[in-house]
């Protein structure tokens, strides 16, 4: 090191000193880093410099970072008994939250007790640490006994059942800590709850599971070890039973599993123990292949069955866990990434079975136990698969083709296996329709497959009759299909409906097929596809079943019934008229259910005219250039109008809709998924009813929703969460770790394709975010945030740019931020002075909020004068605004420049700035307002600077009183 160089980094450690004794203890950990910066390799006085700024971390309370920089000042000068005693200072802070450094800690201040065997402090942490490290030990002795007494009492022939209950209880409060689930596995705790799996007490049975899952959870090698003891098939027979809770459970561990050991989990890494886990891809392409046997296997019952369908969802597509099997030996060759292992599942012959088991009839051999759901876990399913393996054209060509392949092929057999073959072609078409609809409109191509719909229809045979009118619904949902099934179905609907032989689960359905057709022209007021007052007639017959009938699956119809019918706007102010109908809808909808989402999600939405958010309204000039073309053009009614619409939504929120709306969110589907996002902005419109959103749950649950699921139902879900963000106290509305989830959907909503209302609507939200902790505010900073905010400061829409200089003044606190703005080479600051002098009071107010937390530090003021030659005039137009916070924050702005520096405070005193900084002064004389004496107090700092720099001459009337720091008395812009 250069004698020069030497001199430079002892002059900054010499500063950094000053800043430590003066209890600024960034501006010292800035000082010794530029010591350390100027210092060369192997150059002894580094030690001190990384010594003096972890004693700077210690009082930050930076104790990770105090440690590091106290270890490499030992690595320097080992014998260094002050770096030893600050690394055990803050291995002692640090042991409070992770116990693994208490050992080290009390071994380092073992080394320092002989360094230093007469300081009292140094005994004095010598006894906390050997106080904790007995306790700790004690404690962990305690706690292997107890592992042990429980395991031997779970699985001990002698015990009694109660004992065992709450020895396995006390497994699962154990396994949920990492420590605890270490012990267990460690004391042969798998072995042992392998063997509960097999007990006849559900209890038992639960609670192994339960402790089981949690040992799973973030654990590659004990996950494996997991499996290699209790086995894949019996985990599958337990999933397989008809227990749902028991189903449920180990459906839940096959999930956990799948997780951890396709690192989708928190991986735990554990050295030589974890990296014995190499290849994991046998074992997943062995649960594929367990699965899709299972989808098929009659001995599954049918909740096993519908979780078999839910774990392929799950892992699948790309996002799942089995998507890890494109990174395989197996798969290096053909799939590629993009695709997940929708392609493998496709060509193990997944997507034929799903088709096969979604045609399942009573009398198709096998017939399979299936619940009233199974279905519609399969058509989300094939939806899920096509979204994801679909993305180009050879692959969409390659799905319908085997789709289509798939019913053909059971039409085929008809002459072999009669009827029953045509019933699993049509039902097996219409879980498809359910599905990625494209293809099943495709498929309905095919010749004689209506025509065999409608003559099934007029069979008298209600399990015949049954699929063909499910079949019917399903295949109306394009107008062409519609208009041939009235001309040609509509009269036998209504004569199943009419008949007194009928039971009431065809009946409903007829009923729903007759809504649906009701329903062709939608919303149109002016075209009506039956007589008029018909859709009513039908919405009473829908509500009949909903209110008297006892049977969830005939409710659920005459919900779906409803969903077609409040197209029509008589049927919505019918049935918001009676509370009665709403409750039914609402108690249907708690009951859960993913065949009841649509139903019920489609008439709530219809209710609220959910669809017309994100529909863009048709320019008047399109509309009269349709008439003159003389097309159609469709007319709203006169009840759909806001007045109309807003007094709906009140009166749904009021009998507790947002709650049916929690209820109806679990479903997978992105579709529904999308649907509820629409009502839940519908609902948000109104800035009274997102507190009651949040207190019954729907900010919790529109935070996934926003972030999985269609583009626009992310979008729609997340201006939702936007406008809750903008009005409601983020503290409550998204505590703790909500507030960081919260950071996403948000900042998805600032993509360019999404409208300036979410832009904006989002830039607000997250200035209320970022006014609540620091690390909200680094959770903004990630993914290119500085540069995706930054974009909206330049937007030529002014309500863009204001709510992003919002933004960025309560953003600029933190050191991130900060650092964007103090980097050279750019006109930001320069950008930020100028806007300062914009006509915009908000835009203006925004500014000098930011630029008075800049100003906070001396480097920023330094930097005016030289950046921006209107800094003058500028400072002098916003200190002398009539409004007062403006002032305020101006002044803030001064004062801090005023302090900076004796060179800087000159420059101001030179300039017509100490003019209106006097001016200002004497009008707020004896101004009581608390935002006046606040601008007072400000003045006060700055002219007390001045003086003190011996710029200007004290006044005799100057009230004695302590400077306070400029930047505390900055009030936040939102």
């Amino acid at each position: 090191m250069t004698e020069a160089a030497k001199t430079e980094a002892e002059l900054s450690k010499e500063q950094g000193n000053q800043h430590f004794k003066a209890g600024e203890y960034e501006e010292a950990i800035s000082c010794y880093t530029q010591a350390l910066k100027l210092s060369e390799k192997g150059d002894k006085g580094k030690a001190v410099y990384y010594k003096n700024r972890a004693a700077c971390h210690l009082k930050l309370e930076e104790y990770s970072k105090a440690a590091a920089d106290a270890s490499k000042a030992l690595d320097i000068s080992g014998n260094d008994s002050k770096a030893l005693f600050r690394k055990c200072q803050a291995l002692e802070h640090l042991s409070e939250e992770n116990p693994q450094h208490l050992t080290t800690a009390y071994k380092d201040a073992m080394q320092l007790l002989q360094m230093e065997p007469k300081d009292s402090q140094v005994r004095a942490m010598l006894v906390r640490l050997k106080d904790r490290v007995m306790k700790l030990s004690t404690e962990k002795h305690a706690t292997t006994n107890r592992v042990e007494q429980m395991l031997k009492i779970a699985s001990g022939k002698e015990e009694s059942l109660e004992n065992k209950r709450k020895a396995v209880s006390n497994l699962i409060v154990l396994s949920r800590e990492e420590a605890g689930a270490q012990l267990i596995f460690r004391e042969g705790g798998i072995q042992g709850l392998d063997l509960l799996l097999d007990h006849q007490d559900e209890e038992i049975l639960l609670n192994a599971m339960m402790a089981l899952t949690n040992l799973c959870y973030g654990h590659r090698s004990r996950t494996m070890a997991l499996l290699d003891v209790i086995t894949l098939p019996k985990i599958c027979r337990l999933v397989a039973r008809p227990d749902e809770k028991v189903s449920n459970g180990a459906t839940s561990l096959v999930q956990a599993a799948i997780r951890a050991v396709t690192g989708l989990d928190k991986v735990i890494h554990r050295g030589a123990e974890e990296a014995v886990v190499i290849d994991n891809s046998a074992d997943l392409e062995q649960l594929m292949k367990a699965l899709l046997v299972m989808l098929k296997d009659k001995r599954v019952s049918g909740i096993g069955r519908d979780n078999v369908i839910d774990l392929i969802i799950k892992n699948v597509p790309k996002k799942g866990g089995l998507g890890i099997i494109i990174k395989t030996k197996l798969a290096q060759s053909k799939y590629k990434d993009g695709i997940g292992c929708s392609e493998l599942f496709i060509d193990m012959g997944g997507l034929k079975d799903l088709i096969v088991v979604g045609g399942n009839v009573k009398d198709s051999d096998p017939c399979l136990p299936m619940t009233e759901e199974t279905r519609m876990h399969i058509s989300v399913c094939l939806t899920r698969i096509y979204d994801d393996y679909a993305i180009h054209d050879e692959a969409v060509r390659r799905y319908k083709d085997i789709c289509q392949s798939t019913v053909q092929g059971l039409l085929g057999e008809v002459e072999k296996r009669g009827m029953v073959a045509n019933l699993e072609a049509i039902q097996a078409l219409t879980t498809i329709l359910h599905g990625p609809f494209d293809v099943g409109n495709i498929i309905l191509g095919i010749q004689a497959i209506m025509n065999n719909m409608i003559a099934l229809c007029a069979v008298e045979e209600p399990d015949m009759q049954m699929i063909a009118v499910e079949a019917m619904i399903a295949a109306m949902s394009k107008k062409n299909r519609s208009t041939f099934i009235l001309s040609h179905g509509a009269g036998l609907l209504k004569g199943i409906y009419k008949s007194e032989s009928a039971d009431d689960a065809i009946k409903v359905r007829a009923l729903v097929g007759l809504s649906k057709l009701g329903s062709i022209y939608g919303s149109d007021g002016t075209r009506k596809a039956f007589a008029e007052g018909s859709t009513l007639k039908l919405a009473k017959h829908c509500r009949k079943f909903l209110l008297t009938s006892k049977e969830r699956d005939l409710r659920r119809w005459a919900a779906e019934g409803l969903a077609y019918l409040t197209m029509d706007a008589d049927v919505k102010e019918f049935l918001v008229d009676d509370p009665q109908t709403v409750r039914a809808i609402v108690e249907l909808a708690k009951a859960g259910g993913v065949n009841v989402v649509y139903g019920v999600g489609t008439t709530l939405n219809n209710l609220v005219n959910g669809y017309e958010y994100g529909n863009e309204e048709q320019l008047p000039e399109m509309k009269k250039l349709a008439k003159f073309a003389k097309q159609h053009v469709p007319e709203p009614h006169k009840l759909d109008s806001k007045e109309h619409v807003d007094t709906r939504i009140e009166k749904l929120v009021k009998e507790g809709v947002v709650v049916s709306l929690v209820a109806l969110a679990k479903t997978e589907s992105h579709a529904e998924r999308e649907l509820l996002s629409r009502i839940f902005l519908a609902i948000t419109e109104r800035e009274a009813h997102r507190g009651i959103t949040v207190a019954q749950g729907g900010a919790k649950v529109l935070i996934p929703m926003a972030n999985e699921g269609s583009d626009k139902g992310k979008w729609f879900a997340g201006q939702a969460l936007a406008k809750i963000g903008i009005t409601t106290n983020p503290e409550i509305a998204f505590p703790g770790q909500r507030a960081l989830e919260m950071v996403r959907p948000m900042k998805k909503l600032l993509d360019m394709d999404a409208s300036a209302l979410q832009n904006f609507e989002a830039l607000m939200a997250l200035t209320n975010l970022a006014s609540q902790s620091e690390s909200v505010r680094n959770r903004i900073f990630e993914d290119n945030g500085f540069a995706l905010i930054e974009h909206y400061m330049f937007e030529d829409h002014e309500m863009l740019k204001r709510a992003a200089i919002q933004l960025m003044c309560n953003l600029v606190s933190s050191k991130k931020w900060l650092e964007k703005y103090q980097s050279t080479g750019n006109d930001r600051l320069k950008y930020i002075v100028l806007l300062c002098g914009e006509d915009d009071f908000e835009l203006v107010k925004a500014a000098a909020g930011t630029l008075a937390q800049l100003t906070a530090h001396k480097d920023m003021c330094e930097r005016i004068p030289d950046e921006v030659k209107s800094w003058v005039d500028i400072l002098c137009e916003v200190g002398a605004s009539p409004m007062p916070d403006i002032q305020h924050r101006m002044m803030v702005v001064i004062a801090n420049m005023m302090m900076a520096s004796k060179e800087l405070a000159t420059k101001i005193v030179e300039t017509k700035i100490l003019d209106v900084v006097m001016a200002v002064r004497i009008s707020l004389k004896d101004d009581a307002d608390p935002t006046k004496q606040k601008i007072r107090k400000c003045v006060d700092m700055a002219l007390r600077a001045a003086t003190d720099f011996g710029l200007i001459k004290p006044a005799s009337n100057l009230e004695e009183q302590e400077a306070l720091p400029a930047q505390a008395e900055l009030l936040n812009a939102s």
